[in-house]
């Protein structure tokens, strides 16, 4: 590590050592529905915003998206919306973010056609759709995982989320961690950190990315 890093990382140099113009900065939308997966959205953001620590990267910006100022999380986390679902710019992010959540909490909202819209202009523009849990089921809806397949949580007792996948054309992957044209997958909240390191590299590259989970790490070696 040089010099400069190390003073940046120590908190005692403000600017990264690295002139601005050879950063290419990224921006990702996490879009929360209430009742979210509390670790979920958590872990989006700690991923993401762990890049603000990387002193010769770029750092990747996270907007919440949400269909009032405030969401609930399942198990108590509240958020404040940066932007409403109705009024995102797709264009102005490089992937999106959608956390699972419980549907009796009112995850339910993700179904509706704005989300679906949503998807489908990241899928189309070839940016990449981070999914965590039943996250993965609006996306189905909006068409996008036709002839391909995902993993999503399989132990609900109310919803066949797998019944739901081939209902759209997408085949049910009993795996931990799927990414098919660009669309991330996962079965669980444990597998959350999973999709957001293997997102993280699809924004900043492999080194970066593996630069980020050394900081995290926090060892020396």
């Amino acid at each position: 590590m040089s010099e400069d890093a190390a003073r940046f990382l120590s908190g005692e140099a403000q600017d990264q050592p690295v002139a601005e113009a050879q950063l290419e900065h990224k921006r990702a939308l996490l879009l929360l529905a209430q009742g979210f997966e509390d670790a979920e959205a958590a872990c989006a953001l700690d991923v993401l915003g762990w890049t603000r620590y990387r002193p010769t990267c770029a750092t990747v910006d996270v907007d919440v998206a949400a269909f009032g100022q405030e969401v609930r999380g399942a198990f108590g986390t509240r958020m404040l919306a940066d932007v409403l679902v109705g009024e995102v710019e797709p264009a102005r992010y490089d992937a999106l973010v959608i956390p699972g959540g419980f549907h009796n909490l009112g995850f339910d909202e993700a179904y509706c056609d704005e989300v679906h819209d949503l998807v489908r202009a990241f899928a189309h523009a070839g940016k990449s759709v981070a999914t965590m849990c039943v996250g993965v089921v609006p996306v189905a809806e909006a068409g996008v995982l036709d002839g391909g397949r995902a993993a999503t949580y399989a132990l609900s007792s109310r919803h066949d989320n797998p019944g739901r996948l081939h209902e759209f054309g997408c085949d049910f992957a009993d795996e931990a961690v799927v990414e098919w044209h660009g669309i991330i997958s996962c079965s669980g909240p444990a597998h959350s950190e999973q999709v957001m390191c293997l997102l993280l590299e699809r924004l900043v590259g492999a080194e970066a990315a593996a630069e980020v989970a050394r900081y995290r790490d926090g060892r020396s070696c």
